[in-house]
């Protein structure tokens, strides 16, 4: 089962693509760092930056990332929006998930 949930949901992420999306990452992990669970994500603070730091790995690894976790950490009103706003960075979200969506459009 793991073989056939790889192969559908980890995707090689473009070369070119990379570098800029481990910044926008490495971006989000550093508002996380400085931030407090929230009430309406369901998910904890540690466990999203775990799931960000694995994918991260992977990243950096092999260049595949599971693209539909990504996906949703930056849903509208999924965990990393609603720990920025019960944080006070919602305004840097946005535009991370605005940077985000743009190179998963183009790159994936």
């Amino acid at each position: 089962m793991n073989f056939f949930w790889n192969l559908i949901f980890k995707r090689k992420i473009r070369r070119d693509a990379r570098v800029p999306l481990t910044q926008i990452l490495e971006q989000v992990l550093s508002y996380l760092a400085k931030s407090e669970d929230s009430i309406w994500s369901d998910m904890e603070v540690e466990e999203t930056v775990q799931l960000i730091n694995k994918q991260l790995d992977l990243l950096k690894c092999s260049g595949k990332v599971n693209v539909s976790k990504l996906n949703y950490l930056f849903l509208p009103t999924a965990p990393l929006q609603e720990i920025a706003m019960e944080n006070g960075w919602v305004d840097e979200y946005l535009k991370l998930a605005e940077q985000f969506d743009s190179h998963m459009a183009k790159y994936c």
